[in-house]
């Protein structure tokens, strides 16, 4: 990561080796936050006996950006399929899960948005 007159730059590349496993399936890397957002990357494997448990959060927004696989999003009980590419928003409070395809492991690039 690289700092000049207070800017952050970090390539892709570098924060996926740099990844904190959650469990099998999700590993991620929280790049930059600051008291009104985070920034970072989070990955899903495919996986048979994944945990389909739905997340929200209570006071912020989600935008995610597709960078590579396949896979889909749930919200609430719509299922969206996802390919690279695809930008997605969740509003606050809204549950919402991501999965992997069969064959691919579906990269996101997010940002948790502090809403209030």
């Amino acid at each position: 990561m690289s700092k000049k007159s207070g800017a952050r730059v970090l390539a892709i590349k570098d924060a996926l080796r740099g990844m904190t496993r959650i469990n099998p399936e999700i590993r991620y890397k929280n790049c930059f936050e600051s008291a009104e957002f985070s920034v970072g990357v989070i990955a899903f494997r495919p996986e048979s006996n994944r945990d389909a448990k739905q997340i929200n959060h209570d006071d912020k927004d989600v935008i995610c950006h597709v960078l590579k696989g396949h896979g889909r999003l749930r919200l609430k009980d719509r299922r969206i399929s996802l390919r690279p590419g695809m930008l997605c928003h969740i509003p606050k409070g809204t549950p919402h899960d991501f999965a992997a395809g069969k064959r691919s492991e579906l990269v996101l690039f997010y940002s948790l948005i502090h809403t209030g």
